[in-house]
């Protein structure tokens, strides 16, 4: 409980900070004061938020001199990217497709990401696809015609879906009625019956989606199984993961569990910050891995055994230092 309002208070000062320090190109203060950095993540109650709020509370705790503050980021993995490659924030939580997106230069990047170095792996995000059961949708196939909220502008969740899910699972998307909307602005107009689905990737078992279904008779609409095969055949970093039936009681499943894909999520970093500042804030966070789990339960898969499994591109000199004195090598 202690960590979980320390969470509410970081969260709270993060936009005060900001007021202070967000106009300053100028990130770190004089020798004798504190080092401040920020970190993207994504909406003010999301997943990104929650760890990254978790993240500063054990940073911030355990170093002295050192203020890392969460913020925002509408655009979320694709916005993290941007602003840790500029240097306008240091850190950063992206999906593993969006970082491989820039190292790579493909998808929304046409040069290469090369300020952006990996800190560790986290959690996992997977891919939401609900319908309200009024709609009369039960397959991917019959999101056509239909008014389909598919992320924001700009964003992860709308590249993915208009140009790797749709094409995939046989949907036309110039059949499909696209709204360019945030989760809680598609759940929101869900719930009004404004539009008639969400697809968008988040963490399993949401709350917010269990909310939904306790507001509105809604589906889970899987992808199938040939489409799940294309999807991880062409994007590797791609992994499949189960959407349980226990996990989102009240969402209308056919069966207790359907293949859904999925992503990791990877704590991103600028190249810049000093090697000794990543040795020192990747011991601290992995030495106190306990105050990230008490945050939120889909979090016990962040482990140092697993902190470089599926990394998809180069780690910071200062955090692969620590983790090769544990022993622990990209996978």
């Amino acid at each position: 409980m202690k960590l979980k309002k320390a969470v509410a208070v970081v969260l709270a000062a993060s936009m005060l900070l900001l007021a202070f320090t967000g106009c300053s190109k100028d990130k770190e203060s004089d020798a004798d004061g504190p080092k401040q950095y920020t970190m993207g993540t994504m909406n003010a109650t999301g997943g990104y938020m929650m760890l990254g709020t978790a993240v500063a509370q054990i940073v911030n705790t355990n170093i002295d001199n050192m203020n890392l503050t969460p913020v925002t980021s509408p655009r979320g993995s694709v916005e993290n990217v941007e602003t840790v490659q500029s240097g306008e924030r240091e850190f950063g939580i992206a999906s593993s497709n969006v970082c491989k997106d820039g190292w790579e230069v493909r998808a929304d990047f046409s040069e290469k990401t090369d300020n952006v170095y990996g800190w560790f792996c986290a959690h996992y995000g997977i891919t939401w696809s609900i319908a309200l059961e009024s709609s009369g949708i039960k397959e991917w196939k019959d999101f056509e015609g239909k008014k389909v909220a598919i992320g924001a502008p700009g964003g992860n969740d709308a590249y993915l879906a208009e140009n790797i899910f749709f094409p995939m699972a046989g949907v036309d998307v110039s059949k499909v009625n696209i709204e360019y909307l945030t989760m809680s602005e598609a759940l929101t107009q869900m719930k009004d019956g404004h539009i008639d689905a969400y697809i968008g990737t988040a963490a399993p078992g949401l709350a917010s989606m269990v909310d939904m279904a306790s507001s509105r008779d809604t589906r889970f609409v899987p992808m199938s199984q040939e489409a799940i095969d294309k999807c991880l055949e062409a994007y590797p970093e791609f992994i499949e993961m189960p959407m349980v039936k226990e996990d989102v009681p009240g969402i209308i499943m056919d069966t207790d569990s359907c293949p859904t894909v999925a992503m990791k999520h990877i704590v991103i970093v600028n190249k810049d910050v000093p090697e000794s500042v990543m040795y020192d804030m990747t011991k601290a966070v992995f030495e106190n891995l306990e105050e990230i789990y008490a945050v939120k339960g889909e979090f016990k898969c962040i482990t140092l055994e697993d902190a470089l499994n599926g990394m998809p591109i180069e780690v910071h000199p200062g955090a692969m230092k620590y983790f090769k004195e544990k022993g622990i090598e990209i996978k």
